[in-house]
């Protein structure tokens, strides 16, 4: 029995976490045939931690995807294979489908990285309470939306906030920046010279006007005639 009970323990570590982990702290449901269904199911505040812990752990290197219950049924607000099918086979999914449970992540992450309720929110690597909330995007059903529009939201923040993905928008917004920049000046200096010039030319005009009241105007014919009389 206790090899038998030591080779259960070994095969849930091999598995990715110690059968604590993986039984107590994170149900997760059965498929047919006996096989692990999706999403991992945080109920509890040990599994919240570990989840937690988890997030935040500096070894992580692939995403991970937490869903909330939907607001106006009790279900998840997408389904688990549509974001399967999104973020590929590797990263996790976790579904929280109690409220009080999102409130403690909160506690435990901060809000700005935290899940609310409805919707569904990616944590990708390097995730810390300090990160930023574009970073790991979240994205909210809103009443009456339907799921397609949710996933298809969801699907395009993922796209966009990769790691990669989002070390190039990072360098196009600076370089966007120097150029509105460098036009602002632009156009100041434009605007600048454009004073200038006219400012020139006021002066020029009124310098001409100067001179000619101060030059002395030839007589007229009708002058002349007068003069001879």
């Amino acid at each position: 029995m206790q090899a038998e009970r030591d080779s259960q323990a070994c095969a849930a570590v091999g598995s990715g976490g110690s059968p604590t982990e993986r039984g107590t702290d994170r149900e997760r449901a059965t498929a047919a045939g006996g096989e692990e269904a999706e999403p991992v199911v945080v109920r509890g505040n040990t599994g919240v931690g570990s989840l937690a812990s988890y997030l935040l752990s500096g070894e992580r290197e692939l995403p991970a995807v937490g869903i909330a219950r939907s607001l106006e049924e009790d279900e998840p607000v997408l389904s688990t294979a549509d974001v399967r099918a999104i973020v590929g086979a590797g990263p996790r999914i976790y579904y929280l489908p109690d409220e009080e449970m999102l409130e403690v992540l909160e506690g435990l992450l901060g809000r700005v990285i935290a899940l609310p309720a409805g919707g569904v929110r990616v944590w990708w690597p390097a995730l810390s309470v300090q990160s930023v909330a574009r970073d790991h995007p979240f994205v909210l059903a809103h009443d009456c939306e339907s799921p397609a529009s949710v996933l298809e939201e969801f699907a395009k923040e993922f796209d966009l906030s990769r790691p990669r993905v989002r070390r190039e928008i990072r360098v196009i917004e600076r370089l966007h920046r120097l150029a509105e920049r460098e036009l602002t000046e632009a156009q100041e200096e434009n605007r600048a010279l454009r004073v200038e010039r006219y400012e020139a030319i006021r002066r020029a005009e009124a310098a001409e006007a100067r001179l000619r009241d101060a030059t002395p105007q030839p007589p007229q014919d009708s002058d002349l005639g007068q003069d001879e009389s």
